[in-house]
């Protein structure tokens, strides 16, 4: 899993694919006045204190979205940004190169945060890297709260992380690293238990409203923005995919296997269908793509044929091999299903390759289990060329073949 924090956001990088996403999916928010839009509000909406034009708002958004695509430095945003204000004749608040830093800085920060945080939250990393530890790096001017938090370790479900997960207010650099249960043993580390949340009154000058804000984060950084991010996905997909039951009031689990499997299919092209990058919409959730033969579930010694696909490899998946169509991922069904060989993956027990033929191709499809075995995953799929297939076999141990 890369790790895009240790960012030092005066000097660009070329973002993960996570931290664009969620800039991406964000709508414009015009304001007058910094605090209007609420700490947890951020995930969604991109504000600029003082835009209160759809089209400056619009300008601005793209700036940033093309630094964190394009690695942009913080001396050309500034160019890019003198250039917006000259064209809207916008009057701002703060020196010009003030104002551009504030605005490149506090987004770069708020979608690399995001984007790692969704990184570490996919199913498998929540089960490789059980805890996370708070990392404060060395800085001008540290603040005590973020140096008291440095080494902390809590599990990776800590309530802690949902208000202190970083950056936890103006240029904090401080970040989260995931820690195996390896790693806890070799170090002599031990979970601690969670801090306790000291608030203490603030009052929101553009509501007049007192909130509590926990004591060393700075007001508006309240919120773990991958989180909130995460919760508005899921809510959308609430309402934009219902996974399928039932059919004709007949629950899905007892009807025949090639019934099962048209819903599977049915299920994977809604899935895929969620993909609307215009909009900025990936698909979100997990989805069962289909069962498997029982002899692989054998050579997976899994405790369940069900195979899930979550949206951490489908989104991976669009973005590096965008020649798959709806149609490829409806077929992954078939290939859990009746696959034609099953290879080993090289030093992992826990995980296979499935290869399915077609007439003019075939599938190459990898597939995991979990360490306790009751959770399965299929994690990547590849269309080749069939003129690909004998060699693949020729270099493979087979562990399974359709006779």
């Amino acid at each position: 899993m890369p790790d895009p924090d240790g960012l030092e956001l005066s000097h660009a990088q070329l973002a993960p694919s996570e931290a664009i996403s969620y800039f991406r999916q964000k709508v414009n928010m015009p304001t007058q006045r910094w605090g209007e839009l609420e700490s947890a509000a951020h995930a969604r909406g991109f504000a600029v204190a003082g835009a209160t034009s759809h089209a400056l708002l619009t300008d601005f958004k793209t700036a940033v979205s093309r630094a964190l695509s394009n690695g942009t430095t913080l001396q050309e945003f500034r160019k890019t940004f003198n250039s917006i204000v000259k064209k809207h004749g916008w009057s701002h608040n703060g020196s010009p190169g003030w104002r551009a830093k504030i605005i490149y800085e506090t987004n770069l920060a708020s979608a690399y945060s995001a984007g790692r945080y969704r990184q570490m939250t996919t199913p498998a990393a929540l089960e490789l890297y059980p805890y996370w530890r708070y990392v404060h790096h060395a800085c001008a001017h540290p603040r005590p709260a973020h140096v008291a938090w440095s080494g902390i370790i809590l599990r990776n479900d800590d309530p802690w992380w949902a208000t202190h997960y970083p950056p936890n207010g103006w240029r904090c650099h401080c970040t989260v690293e995931v820690v195996s249960a390896g790693r806890m043993e070799r170090n002599g580390w031990k979970v601690e238990e969670s801090p306790p949340v000291e608030t203490r009154p603030w009052r929101n000058p553009a509501t007049g409203k007192e909130e509590h804000v926990p004591v060393g984060i700075d007001p508006g950084f309240q919120s773990n923005q991958g989180l909130e991010w995460t919760k508005v996905e899921q809510a959308r997909a609430s309402t934009t995919m219902k996974p399928i039951t039932h059919v004709n009031e007949q629950p899905v689990a007892t009807l025949p296997a090639q019934e099962q499997r048209a819903v599977h299919r049915k299920q994977l092209g809604q899935f895929y269908d969620m993909e609307d990058k215009e909009a900025g919409n990936r698909p979100n959730g997990i989805v069962e793509a289909g069962n498997f033969h029982p002899a692989i579930q054998k050579l997976l010694d899994s405790k369940t044929a069900s195979v899930l696909l979550s949206d951490d490899n489908i989104r991976k998946n669009i973005d590096h091999h965008p020649e798959l169509g709806r149609e490829d991922y409806e077929a992954l069904a078939d290939v859990l299903a009746d696959p034609d060989y099953a290879l080993p993956s090289k030093g992992d027990d826990y995980k296979l390759v499935l290869l399915y033929r077609t007439e003019n191709a075939f599938y190459k499809v990898a597939v995991k289990t979990t360490r306790k075995r009751d959770v399965n995953f299929a994690t990547s799929i590849l269309r080749k060329s069939l003129r690909d297939l004998p060699q693949l076999l020729r270099n493979n141990d087979v562990l399974y073949e359709k006779k």
